[in-house]
This record gives C-alpha cells, sequence and structure tokens, in this order.
C-alpha cells in the first residue's frame, strides 16, 4: 500500500506526465568523473528515480557516455549514486542516468521525493484556498455594498416622496388660504356697491368657510443598515500537557528508532525532542513508544511538523488509534491534570 502511495504520489509530481517525473530542487553537490579520476563541485537542479540533472561549476572535460558518480544531500539525507552521463550542454549542465541504485537507496529516495511532492502540493492546496477565501470575501463585499447602495437608494427614494408629500400640503394649504381670502373680499365689494342688500347677500353667501387642515405628515425614518458579521469559527484544540519521560521514535519505512523524550502529550498527539538530528521530514509514518505512570503506550502516527533549525523538535499526531488506547491516554491526562492540581493546592 505505501508503495503504490509513493508511486502515484511521484505520478502527480508538477502535473507532468513522464515515466520518471522530476523534482525541482537547488543542493549542492559532488560529481566524480571515474574515468579522469577528479572531483568537480556542482548543484544539483533536478531530481528523480531515474537520475538528475546537475549544473557544474566549471566546463566538463568529459562528455556524454561517461561513467560518473554523484554525491548529494537532500532534506537532510545524504545519497551517493553512480551513474552515466546521458548527455551535456558542453559547457555546465549534463544529465546523468543513475545505474546498479540499490532497491533500499531507492526506497529512501523515493520516501524523499514523495515528502517533497506532499509538501508542494500542501503548499498548492495553502495558496488555493487562500484565493478561495480572498474570492469569497471580495464577493461578500460586493454584495454588502451592492445592499448598502439599496438601502441608499431606498432612503433617498423615501426622503423624496416624503419632500413631495409636504409640497402637495403645502399647495393645498396655500390655495384655501387664497380662496377664503376671495370670498373675504367678494364680500366686501358687495357690501360697499349695494348696501340696502348687504342683509340679503349676507344671507345667500353664508357659509362655512373650510377650515385649513394641518398636515399630519409623520416623519419618515431612514432605514439603517444592518450590520453582517460572520459568525467566527471555533477552532478548539486538545489541550495539551507538558510531560518528561523517554520516548522513541520507530521510522516505519526505514524500521530505525530515535531515542528522546516527550514534551507534552494531548488525545491527538505528542511533542518528542530527539537526541539527534531527524532524518526525515513531515508526513512520515511512525510509531511512538513511551511510558507513563507504569503504563506503556505504542501509537501509530505521522510526523506532523519537525522545529528548530537543529531539526530535534518533532511534532506528531496520532492515526488509527483504538478505542481502549485512547481511553487509556485519556485516563493518563486526566491523572496529570489531577497530580498537577494537588501539587498548585498544595502550594496556595
Amino acid at each position: 500500500m505505501e508503495a503504490e502511495e509513493t508511486a502515484e504520489c511521484l505520478t502527480g509530481l508538477d502535473g507532468e506526465r513522464r515515466d520518471m517525473p522530476r523534482c525541482a530542487l537547488n543542493e549542492e553537490a559532488t560529481l566524480l568523473l571515474v574515468g579522469h579520476g577528479g572531483w568537480v563541485q556542482c548543484r544539483i537542479v533536478e531530481l528523480s528515480l531515474a537520475g538528475c540533472r546537475i549544473s557544474t561549476m566549471e566546463r566538463l572535460p568529459a562528455g556524454s557516455g561517461h561513467r560518473v558518480e554523484a554525491v548529494f544531500k537532500v532534506r537532510g539525507v545524504a545519497f551517493r549514486f553512480f551513474g552515466v552521463a546521458e548527455w551535456t550542454d558542453g559547457l555546465n549542465l549534463v544529465g546523468i542516468r543513475f545505474v546498479d541504485m540499490p532497491a533500499r537507496r531507492r526506497d529512501e529516495l523515493a520516501e524523499v521525493l514523495c515528502e517533497m511532492v506532499a509538501e508542494k502540493a500542501a503548499k498548492a492546496e495553502k495558496l488555493a484556498a487562500e484565493e478561495r477565501a480572498a474570492a469569497e470575501r471580495s464577493a461578500s463585499e460586493q454584495a454588502a455594498a451592492k445592499l448598502a447602495d439599496e438601502k441608499r437608494a431606498a432612503a433617498v427614494r423615501a426622503d423624496e416622496e416624503r419632500y413631495a408629500a409636504e409640497v402637495r400640503a403645502t399647495d393645498e394649504r396655500a390655495a384655501e388660504e387664497v380662496a377664503r381670502k376671495q370670498s373675504e373680499w367678494l364680500a366686501e365689494i358687495k357690501a360697499v356697491a349695494a348696501p340696502p342688500l348687504v342683509n340679503e347677500i349676507h344671507a345667500s353667501a353664508q357659509h362655512s368657510e373650510p377650515e385649513p387642515r394641518p398636515s399630519a405628515m409623520e416623519p419618515v425614518g431612514k432605514p439603517t443598515a444592518e450590520s453582517t458579521r460572520p459568525a467566527k469559527r471555533e477552532r478548539r484544540q486538545q489541550s495539551r500537557h507538558e510531560v518528561d519521560t523517554s520516548a522513541a521514535i520507530l521510522l516505519i519505512n526505514v524500521g530505525s528508532w530515535l531515542q528522546g523524550r516527550i514534551a507534552d502529550l494531548s488525545l491527538s498527539g505528542c511533542r518528542i525532542r530527539t537526541d539527534e538530528k531527524f532524518p526525515v521530514g513531515i508526513y512520515t509514518r511512525v510509531e511512538t513508544e513511551f511510558r507513563i505512570g507504569g503504563l506503556a503506550f505504542r501509537l501509530g502516527g505521522v510526523i506532523q511538523a519537525v522545529h528548530d533549525r537543529d531539526r530535534r523538535n518533532v511534532g506528531i499526531r496520532f492515526l488509527d488509534v483504538s478505542a481502549r488506547k485512547l481511553e487509556q491516554v485519556e485516563q493518563l491526562i486526566e491523572e496529570i491534570e489531577e497530580m498537577r492540581s494537588r501539587q498548585a493546592l498544595a502550594k496556595t
């Protein structure tokens, strides 16, 4: 299964559809020209299971078909392979095909290449996620801006309608006032022109004057923009507890053990400081073995992170842990918490 995963991982490298996909890198290397007996300082710029491409510091004295020996280090792992110069540009570049490669060293090289592929895929996925998040934020901002524009337009329309209603009410009151004054002037003119007929004019012209209708317009308030805040997703993590006990890490693919001490422990994983420099990278399958409180644990997992420049602080995430072992780890953490509480209580 692991061999199939490694092959699938390498096939997807850089999206290239080659028999032997290549990984781009830039590491120091040394090239031995077997026939000439001299070492040439160079840098390895491409690497695959079948061979590599090397850029030398000086012009190569030998052409294609020459036997060589390449020595280089990738991700902290040293390699030394025999090969044949397949081609050269006559200056500084040479393509080398590996020959007589031991199966164990080939597996180690495949594991390193798979780690590089996984790291590159993780970076690409992270970049794609960031681009999607940026696109979603942009769409959300555009939607919010559109909603705000619509609300502002609705507020403007409401203001215009209220102003038009106030103008109509003012015009109506002015028309009623003019009509009332015209009626008064007409009555005065008739009274001056025909005094004997004043009572008759008054009797015929009596009518109830319309009272000016007060405006009962209620102010229309502008709608307030509702603030939309995205709900924050809680990112809960398993609480970690500091411990100090010896531990060992088994590199499953290599079959070798690394000794160290556990720095902290949680239900999801642990952090171990190894006695030696950690030789491999992230996404490597491992098993962790330690003993706490008289109980021995051996839990499978994967390397989640390698901290510090000295590559000795290793973060491990537990995988495929049985319910019984998980319950034991949980009981152990509860005992650690209880012991810490008693110590804190004793200090106070």
